[in-house]
């Protein structure tokens, strides 16, 4: 029997949420950083000093058609992993059963657009979701209880 994640080509795993090209479907990934190098005026110009790195933040839009290809299933956990403040890995799966692991996140926004409402049961034909999350670093481990930081399998 193959894995759930390989026959149902899913791409990207946040906590137990998977986003999958039948589904909840990443249209787009984006990534932000920072490094702080506050600056002083000196006699002789400028001096700058590094400070330490930002948030890491990561963006996500999705979409999802509920009514042909499902992926509220998806979204509702992500949702709770949003209310609940969880702590999750996220990883990016690929073929041949490889992933990476890119560390812990939590969940920062969680934006959605419904389009077009269904008649009989009101939910939008067409629902885009943007997914707002911050990527903590791996010394966070350390400030964490290990309570708060949530299994690959979802919520707990």
């Amino acid at each position: 029997m193959k894995p759930a994640f390989k026959s149902t080509g899913a791409l990207i795993s946040i906590g137990g949420a998977r986003l999958s090209v039948i589904g909840l479907n990443p249209q787009r990934l984006s990534s932000s950083s920072e490094a702080r190098w506050p600056g002083h005026a000196t006699p002789s110009g400028m001096s700058y000093q590094k400070t330490g790195l930002g948030p890491r933040t990561l963006t996500i839009d999705a979409k999802t058609f509920p009514h042909v290809t499902g992926g509220l299933d998806a979204y509702a956990i992500l949702q709770a992993h949003h209310e609940m403040q969880s702590v999750v890995p996220y990883m990016r799966l690929r073929g041949n059963y490889l992933g990476q692991a890119s560390g812990l996140v939590g969940i920062e926004t969680l934006d959605t657009d419904e389009e077009r409402l269904h008649p009989f049961d009101g939910v939008g034909r067409e629902v885009d979701v943007t997914i707002g999350l911050i990527v903590f670093p791996f010394r966070i481990l350390q400030l964490l209880d290990a309570s708060r930081i949530k299994s690959f399998g979802g919520l707990r």
